[in-house]
């Protein structure tokens, strides 16, 4: 028997994030992770750019790991007051038939990637942004919806 059987989907994808530094949670209401930018605590991960991912074609992102037969998917929102989103674009996208392991490694670099290439000059570059460690920095580069 895999010895991965009987872990969630959801915890390859958090470990997976994880050994690429990009904090994340699992939403149990909508049945997703949501990956947001290092800089923000979970609690205002929905107010700014995050990342939702999720399975594809029937099974739950909270299903054990044998039931998993491909799809990750992985988007990126824009969030306001932790209500309203906009869709900014798809980050990765498996195919069916997938391997859990090798998906989620591929989605959690694609994810980090995406977050990496998101900072701005200022906020790469270090002080000039002007914030500290209390403020909000806004890694968005996007106009609004």
């Amino acid at each position: 028997m895999n010895k991965l059987a009987a872990i969630p989907v959801a915890a390859v994808l958090l470990h997976a994030l994880a050994i690429h530094e990009v904090p994340g949670f699992l939403e149990l209401e909508e049945d997703c992770i949501i990956a947001h930018p290092p800089h923000l605590a979970q609690d205002k991960a929905l107010d700014s750019e995050h990342v939702i991912v999720n399975t594809q074609w029937e099974v739950a992102i909270s299903s054990p790991a044998s039931q998993y037969t491909g799809g990750l998917s992985a988007r990126a929102y824009e969030g306001y007051d932790g209500s309203d989103y906009c869709d900014i674009e798809t980050v990765y996208e498996a195919q069916p038939e997938g391997d859990l392991m090798a998906d989620a490694a591929a989605c959690a670099k694609a994810v980090a990637d995406w977050f990496a290439s998101r900072r701005t000059t200022a906020e790469a570059s270090g002080d000039e942004s002007g914030a500290d460690d209390t403020d909000e920095v806004r890694t968005s580069t996007t106009e609004v919806c």
